[in-house]
């Protein structure tokens, strides 16, 4: 549902009812202060945004933002010394994040606080054709850093309803154009359902079909290491305004890449080999291959087929194999082999 944006008509009144800069210019004005970032821009950086426009011109469209509302840093630097401008404040009129940038981003937080991860993904999508048309240049940064750091695999339903605002400072924080920010966060463990705090520098939202719901897969410097955390029991988040830096991102993009249900281990990845038969998996695998990390399907014959995947962790595997039973015969690796026997004969033990 598209809602109208109203804002204040841009105004630079002369005495005589003319216009000493005209809104459009304004408006140009602010958006090539704001996409500038931490770096900022100079007077003649603004004269060649506007087309070559004449230097009082730049001089009267600040004087008039500034006293619209707006705040702007102005850091000396150089040999003579230039005056390089950042906003610190958009005027009252403006913000930060437009009103267009703010349906999108409820857009998200709907999709991500929904049902299925197929919307999830398609909304995720639409934020580009909506991003193109009305956002500002910032915004689509925003937008286009949140679309590179969500992966979803498969579709899984997450039934626990999650709370906007600490979605809202997770994709602030996840997606900031410069790159990610440190996040604080206050968790609440599965395991003991205690709560406790930590700073971590996110990296992708992660969600596929075993996983049961939406993680933030992230970096954590107390730990060293890479951390899954279920949005679900992520209880407050703050997104700080300190980059985050993350040492090595091959451990992160190993476990953003392989892992199964929010499973993974830094070790080694491995080579899943499962064999399965019966009257109708072979073909529904065919039809329909699971979601996981570089899966093949391959029909051998006496009609089985010859599943074969990456992994990292055995947790993930496991899970896959007993979903199809005996059915199912794990080949490769050898380990996994031996931690299927063990787990089911403790599963046959409960039925004695």
């Amino acid at each position: 549902m598209a809602r109208t944006a109203h804002r204040k008509a841009l105004e630079s009144p002369r005495p005589d009812g003319g216009h000493l800069v005209k809104p459009e210019r304004l408006q140009a004005v602010l958006e090539a202060v704001r996409d500038s970032g931490d770096r900022g821009i100079t007077k003649a950086g603004l004269a060649r945004k506007l087309g070559g426009t004449a230097m009082r011109t730049v001089d009267r469209a600040i004087a008039l933002l500034e006293e619209q509302g707006a705040r702007f840093g102005k850091a000396r630097e150089g040999r003579p010394a230039v005056i390089h401008f950042t906003l610190e404040k958009a005027p009252d009129w403006d913000s930060k994040i437009t009103p267009h940038a703010r349906m999108a981003l409820e857009v998200a937080l709907m999709a991500l606080e929904g049902t299925a991860t197929e919307l999830w993904y398609d909304q995720l999508e639409g934020l580009r054709t909506l991003a193109d048309s009305h956002l500002s240049t910032r915004d689509r940064d925003l937008f286009r850093a949140l679309q590179e750091h969500v992966c979803v695999r498969g579709s899984a339903d997450d039934q626990q309803a999650l709370d906007t605002r600490m979605l809202t400072q997770v994709l602030l924080a996840l997606g900031h154009p410069d790159g990610p920010r440190e996040l604080e966060l206050t968790y609440r463990a599965a395991s003991t359902g205690r709560t406790s705090a930590r700073t971590v520098i996110p990296f992708t939202l992660t969600h596929d079909v075993f996983s049961g719901g939406a993680f933030l897969l992230a970096w954590d410097p107390a730990k060293q290491e890479p951390r899954h955390f279920r949005l679900a029991r992520i209880e407050e988040a703050r997104a700080s305004a300190k980059r985050g830096l993350i040492p090595d991102k091959r451990p992160l993009e190993q476990a953003r890449d392989l892992q199964i249900g929010g499973w993974f281990s830094p070790g080694t990845p491995f080579q899943v080999r499962v064999r399965i038969g019966g009257s109708n998996w072979p073909q529904a695998l065919l039809d329909a291959p699971p979601a996981l990390p570089g899966v093949e399907v391959r029909k051998e014959k006496g009609g089985t087929v010859l599943l074969s995947f990456m992994a990292t962790d055995f947790q993930g595997p496991t899970r896959f194999v007993l979903q199809v039973g005996a059915e199912a015969e794990v080949l490769d690796p050898k380990p996994l082999r031996t931690h299927l026997a063990a787990t089911l004969k403790a599963m046959a033990a409960r039925y004695r």
